[in-house]
C-alpha cells in the first residue's frame, strides 16, 4: 500500500503502524524517534492523508480480531488437578455486541428513555419558592410572617407535639 513513497523510513513506519496500531511501537521498530512522526505530520501535507489509510488499515486489523473473538472464538485449555485435561472454545458476546451496534447501529442501538410523571401518571407539578428573587431583608419578613401565621391564636390552647 506504501510502496510508492520514496522516503524508505516514512514508508516503513506507515507499513509498520497499519499492523500495529501503535505509534511508539512502529517508530521503535523503524528505529526513529516517536517525535518524527509528528514532525512529519507537520512538514510533509501528503504525509497526514498516509497516515489516515494507515489508521484505517489498523482499524481494520483489530475489527478483523473483534470479529474472530465474538465469531470464531478462542481456544482455551481446561485444567484437572493442574493438568491440561482438554480445550473449550470461548466467545466474546462483548464484542459481538459492539460489531453489531458498529455494523446495523439502527437496529442494535440502545434505546433507553427516561419518561417522568406525576402521582398516578399525571402531570409533574412545579412550585416555585416564595422567596425566589427575594432580598434577604424580604426574606426575613416573610420567614417572620410565617411564624406569626404559626401561632396559635388568642384565646385557643397550644397542643404539645
Amino acid at each position: 500500500m506504501f510502496k510508492k513513497i520514496r522516503h524508505v523510513k516514512k514508508r516503513e513506519f506507515l507499513a509498520s503502524f497499519a499492523e500495529t496500531g501503535n505509534i511508539s511501537l512502529s517508530a521503535e521498530l523503524v528505529g526513529i524517534d516517536r517525535s518524527t512522526h509528528y514532525v512529519w505530520m507537520k512538514a510533509d501535507p501528503k504525509y497526514p492523508e498516509l497516515f489516515a489509510q494507515a489508521e484505517l488499515l489498523a482499524g481494520d486489523k483489530l475489527e478483523e480480531e473483534a470479529r474472530r473473538r465474538a465469531v470464531t472464538g478462542v481456544s482455551e485449555p481446561v485444567f484437572y488437578q493442574g493438568e491440561v485435561c482438554g480445550h473449550i472454545q470461548k466467545y466474546s458476546d462483548t464484542l459481538l455486541i459492539v460489531l453489531l451496534k458498529g455494523t446495523k447501529g439502527e437496529k442494535y442501538k440502545d434505546r433507553g428513555y427516561v419518561e417522568q410523571a406525576g402521582p398516578g401518571g399525571g402531570p409533574i407539578n412545579v412550585a416555585v419558592s416564595r422567596t425566589a428573587g427575594m432580598t434577604p431583608e424580604e426574606r426575613k419578613a416573610a420567614l417572620e410572617e410565617i411564624r406569626r401565621q404559626r401561632e396559635p391564636m388568642t384565646g385557643e390552647e397550644e397542643v404539645p407535639t
